[in-house]
């Protein structure tokens, strides 16, 4: 029994040792700066939530600048590589934030210049969150008033209609907002206070009635793209806040000219489309991935065919030794189908521990059924499963959770999606594609990866509408036109940042550079694709700049800015 526990002690002894040498490359106090931090936000975003608050945007100025005065207190020349870079995600992530707090408060000034009436609540709702006592006859006479002035406010059209359709989607969601918020403020004393609810109740049944009408009128106002779809709008960032976020990201590049390296990576992608195109026997790449198209399997079958995919890829990046996949990560992922309305926003795939399957259902009609099929070949399906499962998001998810977790703070779709990104562009010069028609589906990924960059940047930009982003999709890469639409409405609907989509090839070609400066075969103390995978994903999220700093033990300074010009 001694001999067993002395054992039992020293494999635990083995194990804890290991996971420090894995997880001890850095500064503990800084690991634990960053937890609070972000556990402090966290509290705050909680604490202060009354929409148009200058109160609330004064408590994270003040907290932002405060970390940030702390932060560049610290003996910076005492930290380490791994410290270093840590301090400078720090930074950035902090500035960016104070950043999007700004951008938010120039954005609400915008719809309070047009509807000042807006922010008249918001007394009350400061005093909610402060659990301040009330007086309800002058709450009422408060609400009343405000729903007078909001059903004025709905009654002036044409002032409205001169508003750019941006800033009237942008008024409706937040008049949304505020309806929700005062249906909270009314809930927590309803029925619990009597003097309340007599006093109030009719005030806010007349006020929430007049912001629903304040926000009908406002959707009904705006120019509709895309057939009257008020989902295809955005609210474009423009040119200064785009620059910002790409400092953000560690990219030292323009938006315009990432865009022109987009536009060259097309040329190289439509150049390989035509070589397999003429392999099968096509004059042109269109004609080749029609034919792709039409490949797809019966409905019923697409379920069994992602499982035969994802296996094949697992087996396929460890039989070659590329990275390291560990059991339980092939043995847990999962499989569920996307609904007929989520697939209106995410037509292909998404992925994770759990791969989100779209594939037409019998309530679709006919149409939309052959373009969701179509769009889910097994060609191009085997080009984004891998993408999604192992080696890409499940077992980058998987790593993430059990290496470094505090540096989720630092999460980039840089590092996110162009992880993945990378992987379809090394599969595909490592043969991973079986069949020309299977370069076709890798290809048409890759196109639309470049597209990408080119339509999201040029709308933030404000250069593009959403019906332009779609045609460029239809026309430049194939996409059926309902997952073209369907595609935009995802890129500008404001569920990602500005710079999503943008980040899948850009991240992709930074880890190509990456892989070029660390693993070209030749170079003196060249690493293995298995090294610099696992390591990659050892470090967890990071802009790839500073990742970079790690893997080649650069000690950054201080005053370090982003400098690597990956793509030229």
């Amino acid at each position: 029994m001694v001999v067993a526990r002395i054992a039992f002690v020293c494999s635990l002894f083995a194990i804890v040792s290991f996971a420090a040498a894995q997880n001890g490359d850095h500064d503990r106090a800084l690991e634990a700066r960053i937890t609070r931090i972000r556990a402090d936000e966290q509290a705050l975003e909680r604490r202060y939530d009354v929409p148009f608050s200058e109160r609330r945007m004064r408590r994270f100025e003040e907290f932002f600048d405060s970390e940030l005065q702390e932060l560049a207190a610290l003996d910076y020349d005492a930290f380490g590589v791994s410290g270093r870079v840590d301090w400078h995600a720090l930074h950035s992530e902090l500035v960016h934030r104070r950043d999007l707090l700004r951008l938010e408060d120039k954005q609400v000034r915008e719809v309070l210049d047009a509807l000042p009436c807006l922010d008249d609540l918001v007394p009350l709702f400061e005093a909610r969150e402060d659990v301040l006592p009330v007086h309800a006859k002058d709450v009422a006479a408060r609400i009343d008033t405000f729903a007078l002035d909001v059903t004025a406010a709905s009654a002036i059209a044409a002032t409205l209609q001169s508003l750019p359709q941006t800033v009237r989607a942008r008024a409706a969601r937040l008049t949304e907002r505020t309806s929700r918020t005062l249906g909270e403020y009314y809930r927590f004393r309803a029925g619990y206070d009597p003097q309340f609810s007599w006093w109030v109740a009719k005030p806010y049944e007349t006020a929430a009635g007049a912001l629903r009408g304040l926000a009908g009128t406002l959707r009904s106002t705006s120019d509709r793209t895309g057939g009257g779809d008020p989902t295809l709008i955005g609210d474009p960032i423009g040119d200064e806040a785009l620059t910002q976020a790409l400092r953000h990201a560690w990219i030292p590049y323009t938006a315009s000219e990432l865009i022109e390296i987009a536009r060259r990576e097309f040329a190289i992608v439509q150049d390989l489309r035509t070589k397999a195109a003429k392999a099968l026997g096509f004059d042109d790449w269109r004609e080749a991935q029609e034919k792709v198209k039409d490949s797809y399997v019966d409905p019923g079958e697409q379920p069994e065919l992602i499982r035969s995919l994802a296996n094949e890829a697992i087996e396929w990046v460890t039989s070659r030794d590329l990275v390291t996949v560990p059991p339980l990560a092939r043995e847990t992922w999962r499989m569920t189908m996307l609904s007929p309305e989520r697939q209106l926003v995410s037509p292909y795939f998404l992925g994770g521990e759990v791969i989100q399957v779209s594939y037409p259902t019998d309530t679709m009609d006919h149409a939309h059924k052959l373009m969701s099929m179509r769009g889910n070949n097994p060609a191009f399906s085997r080009a984004t499963v891998q993408h999604e499962l192992i080696p890409g998001h499940h077992l980058q998810q998987f790593m993430n959770a059990r290496y470094k977790p505090y540096r989720s703070m630092f999460g980039t779709p840089f590092w996110i999606e162009g992880w993945c990104l990378w992987w379809e562009l090394h599969l595909f010069d490592l043969g991973f594609p079986k069949t020309k028609e299977d370069e076709i589906g890798m290809l048409f990924w890759r196109a639309h990866r470049c597209a990408r960059i080119v339509f999201s940047l040029e709308f933030q930009l404000g250069n593009w509408d959403a019906q332009k982003c779609i045609d460029f999709l239809v026309a430049e890469v194939g996409h059926e036109r309902r997952n073209a639409t369907a595609e935009v409405r995802r890129s500008i609907g404001g569920a990602y940042g500005p710079l999503y989509q943008a980040a899948y090839l850009l991240g992709g070609l930074q880890f190509r550079a990456l892989h070029e400066e660390l693993c070209k075969p030749g170079n003196e103390g060249a690493w293995s694709d298995r090294d610099f995978h696992d390591r990659i994903l050892r470090e967890n999220t990071l802009p790839i700049e500073l990742l970079r700093a790690i893997l080649t033990g650069a000690k950054l300074e201080k005053s370090a800015k982003p400098t690597w010009r990956f793509a030229g």
